[in-house]
């Protein structure tokens, strides 16, 4: 090829060229407007979460915060009605201790009165036991072994023999008749 045909082939090349340059110039700024939009919208996203959350956390402290006034009020409350109660215990304490001084002193009262007098019977046992004495009686004794098996002795009263007695009670024949003699040994003496 001849020299100018280098030449127009080198300048349609550039024209060429130089007509794609904006266009790829342009292809760039567009994809660097989509990424800047794209990172706008997830710091858009970002923000709306954070507030979100923020709301939640402020409802939260302010939820906490109703609960904690209600259970000081409460508490509060509990407090006056102890107190109350305490009063009211106090004043019961001082009435008791006003009757256990008023019981004392009755106490003092009857114990010194009860000297009194025992310093009085002496002298009146005396003149008593000049006048009357009276005799001494012994009391029988009463027989411990005929307190403890009665149906034994019912049923030996009744004259049934010691093989009845023993299976009615429930006794050994030998039983039965050592009993009966410990009740005759107690009654000769």
């Amino acid at each position: 090829m001849q020299p100018w045909g280098y030449i127009v082939l080198v300048g349609a090349v550039t024209i060429v060229y130089a007509l794609i340059m904006p266009a790829r110039a342009r292809e760039g700024k567009k994809t660097e407007q989509q990424s800047l939009k794209e990172t706008e919208a997830a710091l858009e996203l970002y923000m709306a979460d954070m507030e979100r959350e923020n709301e939640e956390l402020v409802q939260l402290v302010s939820s906490i915060k109703q609960q904690s006034q209600s259970n000081q009020a409460a508490l509060t409350e509990q407090i006056k009605d102890l107190q109350g109660a305490l009063s009211e215990q106090q004043e019961h304490s001082k009435q008791l201790e006003a009757r256990m001084n008023e019981e004392a002193e009755t106490v003092r009262q009857l114990v010194t009165s009860i000297e009194n007098q025992a310093a009085l019977q002496p002298t009146i046992a005396d003149n008593v036991e000049h006048v009357v004495a009276p005799p001494e009686v012994k009391p029988k004794p009463v027989s411990s072994i005929k307190l403890r098996y009665p149906r034994l002795f019912e049923l030996h009263e009744e004259g049934k023999s010691i093989d009845s007695i023993a299976k009615t009670a429930g006794l050994q024949r030998g039983e039965v008749q050592l009993i009966l003699q410990l009740a005759k040994q107690e009654e000769s003496v």
